[in-house]
């Protein structure tokens, strides 16, 4: 099935997906007064959005008192570094593979391509893709470029909470460009490996209508080409081109910065389709990818290009999140985390209710 037609505003339709199956699970009601919110209080936008009109703050406090008043908060990021409080359910974009992680790490839902790649065959060297920002313009961007900084720093930097949390998007712009162009470089340097590689310099979402729809083109052009896609971090630590690659049932080669990946259930692990690189060990990308390939015969490679398209189906919001709420409710409150078991047969509705906050707060 494919959720959306590729060029539409996808993430409506997925989330309409979402909305259509908590019909059947929950019962769904904006209030004004917390008073009459439900064990559950989603806020009704990204935090991103919130940060971008200067609003955080208010959301932040909102989220204080329904903590306060026994209920639990669902918080989404988006695009955004965010440390979640003790109570509070938040999904999140950018998560980190450490103990003390603490967000639910969340699909970038996109663009579904399913329908505008078709599926390839097996070639005979592994041919790679990627059409994206590698130069991150920027007065930061420009000085830090003079700055030397060990490949092992740069990992370490990449891979930390803690400093992209503290840094804003403009000072992880030089970042992302270290890790992006180390990649690059590597691949190209690989002989095992076929390239096909436009760098951009300039951010897709700010350019011109006519620049994107040439840049889109050629992004589509480029995963139609190739069997293997680069899924590399930019400013934050996550990748939105890994779920389009997966969509248009492509191999996506994962450049691991300490991410941690949304968890699949019982559907699987991400190397049964994914080509996983550390970013320590970026310099033999060409030799993994080699072994992945080499490991395959043609059926296995078809097989293999299916299950990423059918792990991107189930990683989409009408499964993932029911999933991911159940799993997070299981230990504090068992009765919800059963009514939300959207896997297993009938769900219990009697006694759950996911309550949308609107005014309060000023939000």
């Amino acid at each position: 099935m494919h959720a959306t037609p590729p060029d539409t505003n996808p993430e409506l339709e997925f989330w309409n997906l979402l909305r259509n199956k908590l019909e059947e699970v929950v019962q769904v009601r904006r209030f004004n007064n917390l008073a009459d919110a439900g064990s559950l209080v989603a806020t009704p936008h990204l935090l991103q959005d919130y940060n971008n009109v200067r609003m955080l703050g208010s959301v932040r406090e909102f989220n204080r008192q329904v903590l306060d008043s026994g209920r639990t908060p669902i918080i989404f990021t988006g695009a955004m570094e965010f440390t979640p409080k003790q109570g509070e359910i938040v999904f999140s974009l950018a998560n980190y593979g450490s103990s003390e992680e603490k967000g639910i790490s969340t699909p970038a839902w996109l663009y579904d391509l399913g329908a505008k790649i078709s599926p390839i065959q097996k070639p005979r060297i592994p041919t790679i893709g990627f059409v994206g920002e590698t130069q991150y313009s920027g007065r930061i961007t420009s000085i830090s470029s003079y700055l030397p900084l060990p490949d092992f720093i740069v990992n370490v930097m990449a891979g930390s909470p803690l400093i992209n949390t503290i840094f804003t998007l403009g000072m992880r712009g030089p970042l992302a460009r270290r890790v992006r162009q180390k990649t690059i470089k590597e691949a190209l340097r690989a002989r095992s490996l076929q390239t096909s590689f436009i760098q951009r310099d300039g951010h897709f979402f700010i350019a011109t209508d006519e620049k994107k729809k040439r840049a889109r083109n050629e992004y589509i052009q480029n995963m139609q080409d190739n069997a293997y896609i680069l899924c590399v971090r930019g400013t934050e630590n996550f990748s939105f081109r890994l779920y389009e690659v997966m969509s248009a049932g492509r191999i996506p080669v994962i450049i691991d910065t300490n991410m941690q990946l949304p968890d699949l259930g019982d559907f699987g692990k991400w190397e049964d389709f994914s080509v996983i690189v550390p970013y320590s060990q970026v310099h033999r990308i060409g030799d993994i990818i080699q072994e992945f390939h080499d490991s395959m015969s043609d059926e296995e490679f078809t097989d293999v290009c299916r299950k990423s398209r059918a792990a991107f189906e189930y990683l989409l919001p009408h499964n993932f999140i029911l999933n991911a709420l159940r799993d997070k409710l299981k230990a504090s409150n068992p009765k919800l985390a059963i009514s939300l078991d959207a896997l297993r047969g009938k769900f219990n509705t009697s006694n759950t209710e996911l309550a949308t906050a609107t005014s309060n707060a000023g939000i």
